[in-house]
């Protein structure tokens, strides 16, 4: 079972102090490296100036045997430099010196070619009683002899420096990781309280408190960052919210109204007897209110589906007069009752890359809603241009549906897109209509990356425009 601290903090402080004891580690491996290689350098630097040393110090007696004057004891204020190792060989290899402390063993055995020509050979060995030495060799001519002087020191004080350096290291370590992670627990909280003050502050928002914002002290850093972000997310929380209860109230209010006329034609058809053909008139009137009623229900389903993204559009290239002909075809029935006339000018090549069903919906709604305020007798113009954009030489293709009716006020204008909305209140319930039409054809056309806009018609009427990006 893994463990793991439940808090931030607590994980933040345990990164810190790993990350900190990596990095001390490290630094100590590296000091302990660097400590040897400067401690064998002044080795190697002492024994080559003790070398230089017992050169002067050599000389044979009358018998004809090397000899060293021994009353010489080289820089006693060193103690890495004391009790040297030290033989003499001749080319041949013949010992012709072994000091006292070398005793019989040797350093390394017979002279290599070149060995002490050029410089003073370094490199480190074990004597035969296992001692780790480092040892130079040197070519001297002494009274016009070649001899190859060996000198060599014991390591071993160099290690046990080397071990009282990293066990002073390691013991300050622990008291290192300790205050490292009292600070790091401390800089951890510090950083966090004010993440900690704006989850407090969160909680305490309501979906009636949505007005509500965080307060940010630096918005260019990161915690300011996540007070925008979560400031925004409340905008769009409430924005959403409050869309939701007035669409719950107009919906209320909308299905309210059928419901209510239904009541109203039975409770009517139950107090007395009536002829057959009566009770037909008053069933009709009931199921015109449930067929009114079933379709606002199924555009509302639309709706929500629109708003939860859930709807794939099987976009396709098709003729875009095409699509017109086919809507004026479906609402033509609504225009010749009203003698109405439909007159559709533009180009027939024009082709789009659309959801068609969706598209057509939309159309059909601004052409139904076109039909539906002209008065009797008037036309309706349908014009499909196309115009390309002189930024980015992009084609769109625009449908503009002109009517004769009673036109929009300008303050009402901004709002006819809303759902439920209506210019005139009474009128709109009469003609069917549940100010739902205009915004779905604003979401078919939106959705496509289309826009649609209104504008007036002289000298009376409106204009709805739908622009999108041709195939």
């Amino acid at each position: 079972m893994r463990l793991r601290p439940r808090f931030i903090r607590d994980r933040l402080t345990l990164w810190y102090v790993g990350i900190f004891g990596a990095v001390l580690a490290i630094y100590i491996c590296g000091a302990c490296v660097l400590q040897y290689w400067q401690l064998s350098d002044q080795l190697h630097h002492a024994e080559i100036e003790d070398l230089e040393t017992v050169e002067g110090l050599l000389y044979f007696s009358p018998d004809g045997h090397l000899l060293l004057h021994e009353d010489y004891h080289s820089h006693p204020q060193s103690r890495l430099l004391l009790d040297r190792y030290m033989e003499v060989l001749s080319p041949s290899g013949e010992v012709l010196f072994r000091n006292e402390r070398l005793d019989d063993m040797y350093l390394d055995g017979a002279p290599t070619p070149k060995e002490g020509e050029v410089g003073y050979a370094s490199r480190r060995m074990r004597l035969a009683d296992g001692t780790p030495v480092l040892a130079i060799s040197h070519l001297h001519y002494f009274g016009g002899k070649p001899l190859l002087i060996r000198l060599a020191y014991s390591t071993v004080p160099i290690r046990a420096r080397l071990l009282e350096f990293i066990g002073l290291l390691m013991l300050a370590m622990p008291l290192a990781l300790i205050a490292a992670g009292f600070a790091g627990y401390r800089v951890a909280g510090k950083a966090l309280n004010p993440l900690e003050q704006m989850a407090r502050q969160t909680e305490q928002i309501t979906a009636m408190r949505l007005n509500e914002r965080i307060p940010m002290d630096n918005p260019n850093d990161e915690l300011g960052h996540m007070a925008r972000v979560l400031n925004e997310l409340l905008a769009r929380l409430g924005e959403s919210f409050e869309k939701l209860q007035h669409f719950t109230s107009d919906v209320s209010h909308e299905l309210r109204t059928p419901l209510a006329a239904m009541r109203s034609v039975g409770e009517v058809g139950l107090q007395e007897d009536h002829s057959t053909e009566k009770y037909r008139d008053i069933i009709g009137s009931m199921l015109e209110e449930v067929a009114r009623l079933t379709s606002m229900i199924d555009t509302l389903l639309t709706i929500a589906h629109a708003d939860s993204g859930v709807i794939e559009l099987q976009r396709s290239v098709f003729p875009m007069m095409d699509l017109v002909q086919e809507s004026v075809g479906v609402v033509g029935v609504l225009a010749e009752d009203k003698k109405q006339t439909i007159s559709v000018a533009g180009d027939n090549e024009i082709s789009i890359f659309a959801d068609r069903s969706f598209l057509r919906m939309a159309v059909i709604n601004l052409l139904d809603n076109a039909v539906k305020y002209s008065p009797s007798g008037s036309t309706i113009r349908l014009i499909l241009s196309v115009e390309e954009s002189s930024s980015n030489q992009t084609v769109f293709v625009q449908l503009a549906i002109e009517d004769e009716g009673p036109g929009i006020p300008e303050d009402k204008a901004s709002r006819v897109f809303d759902r439920f909305f209506r210019v005139d209140e009474g009128r709109t319930r009469d003609a069917g209509g549940a100010g739902l039409g205009l915004a779905i054809a604003k979401w078919a056309v939106e959705v496509h990356g289309g826009t649609i806009t209104l504008s007036p018609r002289q000298p009376r009427g409106s204009i709805f425009a739908i622009r999108m990006p041709a195939a």
